[in-house]
């Protein structure tokens, strides 16, 4: 019975202190506290250890967590063009491997 006590005890005083630092970082507060709830030391050292979010990365997110900036398309482009670049030079180191 002292064992769950403890246990619990422990659970909601880590829990609260990943909930505190998570709120600090802009990070989802009711996720934390459930972390450190279960996961106690190792979760506080976690969330200590992570970066704070943006403000903007957050306001730019929609409901499903993807970013929807207008950047967001050009970095896609920018990506795809590399991409055929990047495999017409393997096409090409290829011919060259194979004559």
């Amino acid at each position: 019975m002292e064992l769950l006590l403890v246990l619990g005890l422990s659970g909601v005083i880590f829990g609260g202190g990943c909930a505190v630092l998570a709120s600090n970082k802009n990070r989802d507060v009711v996720s934390w506290f459930v972390l450190g709830f279960l996961f106690n030391l190792v979760a506080l050292i976690v969330i200590a250890a992570l970066s704070p979010v943006d403000a903007t990365s957050q306001t730019e997110a929609g409901a499903d967590g993807k970013s929807h900036a207008s950047g967001e398309t050009f970095r896609r482009d920018d990506l795809r063009q590399k991409a055929a670049l990047l495999a017409e030079e393997l096409a090409q180191s290829r011919a060259k491997v194979g004559s």
